[in-house]
């Protein structure tokens, strides 16, 4: 529940909170126990993480209060595709990168002639 401005200029917490604090600091201080709230926490190791990648899933046995648990996480990878190569350009960079090896050679050539 996040802290929201008022219309006066203060802060509340949440939507039926009572407009009290001077800025949106104020108020999550003051309400940080809130978030501090949780059932369970859990830790994922690197192997977990590396493992929830690579197969897309990962599954962890848990105890809380002398109740297990078996708990599957899953994690879908974003579809990317394949980058699109515009072909047609390949003449144009060429001629390009011809022009500057063009450069290139000819300053050597008057170095070299220098010496």
């Amino acid at each position: 529940m996040p802290c929201l401005e008022c219309e006066n200029g203060l802060w509340r917490f949440g939507e039926s909170g009572k407009c009290q604090y001077e800025s949106f600091e104020s108020c999550e201080a003051a309400n940080a126990d809130y978030y501090d709230k949780v059932d369970y926490e859990f830790n994922f190791t690197e192997e977990m993480m590396q493992e929830l990648h690579e197969k897309g899933e990962v599954i962890v046995q848990v105890e809380k209060e002398g109740k297990e648990m078996t708990i599957r996480y899953t994690y879908s990878k974003p579809e990317t595709e394949e980058p699109i190569i515009d072909k047609s350009n390949d003449e144009v960079i060429l001629s390009m990168l011809d022009e500057e090896l063009d450069e290139y050679i000819n300053k050597l050539a008057n170095s070299i002639k220098k010496l």
